[in-house]
């Protein structure tokens, strides 16, 4: 049982991405899978698909989506999360209970003790982080309490990279030997787009220039405004580079007035979020897919756009560094540095054909590297792991 506050159609960011594709390629290994998660207004309340039975239960208050809301609506809905939980282990035994990040804690705690099976949580992210380093609010100390307390309540845990292992462990004081890293993936049976589709999506975005594009959520941590102060330098260079921004978030007004206020209007667009394919496409046709994260504990757009064809540059942050061997499958720079990525952009526009060998070199070892299939069987070796270390405990504390 994974409970998750986001799975499609409900996507914010890559954590109900990730849930999607692992949950898919565990019921296409033969496991029994159900998902708990919140309702939408395009989904069924209880339905199987793609083998995953799919419970939209989970209710938010009628409130504002924004941050002096924020710890009502997670409480609410963890609470609503929970009680769906408990409803379906009358007629679902799992043998474990997986939940994804803070705002699920009360329902994996609740489920893992009312069915008597571990419970191992997956933290895509910490309030630390996404902060760099600054919990600088009530808000965001109350999220890094939750996070401390599902860290130190589960099992086991699950990190996406080994700066996240790292950071997990320094942040909520628990030993690195506990938390097992696996990455995210990427399905490149998905994740392609035909030529014609490119064709059509340049001619669209970018007729009469360079292409840069940036997929993914509109906030700080992200680095979308060190893309900003980049611009200027790039378009002395190419002035007629265009960068296609798809995607919204906390910041997007903020954005929309920077682009404005810095004349960059014309060369800056926004497309918010499109749908998949038209953004496949998007990013395919790209001359550069940018990833400039502050914090990226590990960065699924650059796979994404590597499985699609497109030179990456990345911030030398996080689980980027796992993902980009740089000067050979893409090229990295120093997160927060507006000049150095820009140098980047330039050297890639510059010399195409080194930037396409670099994007070939990174697309041919992703199916090996970051295969679901693989990662749904990572992912249940830990769940077996952790229950006969559960069950080791549990006999050492009956002999005693």
């Amino acid at each position: 049982m994974h409970i998750a506050w986001e799975y499609p159609p409900l996507v914010y960011g890559g954590l109900g991405r990730h849930v999607h594709a692992l949950t898919v390629a565990q019921a296409a290994a033969g496991h029994d899978v159900m998902v708990i998660t919140d309702q939408h207004d395009d989904a069924a309340d209880d339905s199987v698909v793609d083998g995953v039975r799919v419970i939209r239960e989970g209710r938010k208050p009628a409130l504002p989506f924004e941050p002096e809301f924020l710890l009502r609506i997670v409480t609410a809905l963890d609470e609503s999360l929970a009680a769906s939980a408990a409803r379906h282990l009358r007629d679902f035994a799992p043998e474990v209970i997986h939940c994804h990040d803070w705002m699920t804690t009360r329902a994996g705690i609740t489920a893992s003790a009312a069915a008597g099976v571990p419970l191992v949580a997956t933290i895509h992210a910490t309030e630390w982080g996404r902060h760099q380093g600054y919990l600088h609010s009530e808000i965001s100390r109350n999220v890094d309490s939750v996070e401390r307390f599902l860290a130190q309540s589960a099992d086991g845990l699950i990190a996406c990279s080994a700066a996240m292992r790292a950071e997990i462990a320094t942040q909520f004081g628990v030993a690195p030997d506990v938390i097992t890293v696996i990455p995210n993936g990427v399905d490149t049976d998905i994740w392609h787009t035909s030529m014609q589709q490119k064709e059509q999506a340049r001619r669209r975005w970018a007729p009469n220039g360079p292409l840069l594009t940036y997929s993914g959520r509109l906030e700080a941590e992200k680095g979308i405004f060190t893309m900003l102060d980049a611009m200027p330098q790039v378009l002395s260079e190419h002035p007629r580079a265009r960068l296609v921004v798809a995607g919204n978030g906390g910041q997007s007004h903020q954005f929309d007035h920077d682009i404005v206020e810095r004349g960059l209007a014309g060369s800056v667009v926004r497309s918010g979020w499109l749908p998949e394919a038209d953004l496949r496409a998007l990013v395919g046709s790209a001359d550069a897919a940018l990833v400039p994260s502050l914090y990226e504990p590990f960065g699924l757009v650059a796979l994404e756009a590597m499985a699609l064809g497109a030179p990456v540059i990345c911030a030398r942050t996080g689980g980027l560094v796992d993902i980009v061997d740089d000067g050979v499958t893409g090229l990295l720079f120093e997160p927060g540095n507006p000049t150095d990525l820009a140098a980047a952009i330039d050297r890639t526009l510059n010399d195409p054909a080194a930037a396409a060998e670099r994007a070939a070199a990174a697309a041919a070892p992703l199916q090996a590297r970051f295969n679901w299939s693989n990662i749904a069987d990572a992912t249940v070796a830990e769940y077996r792991n952790v229950a006969a270390s559960v069950r080791g405990s549990a006999q050492e504390s009956d002999g005693s």
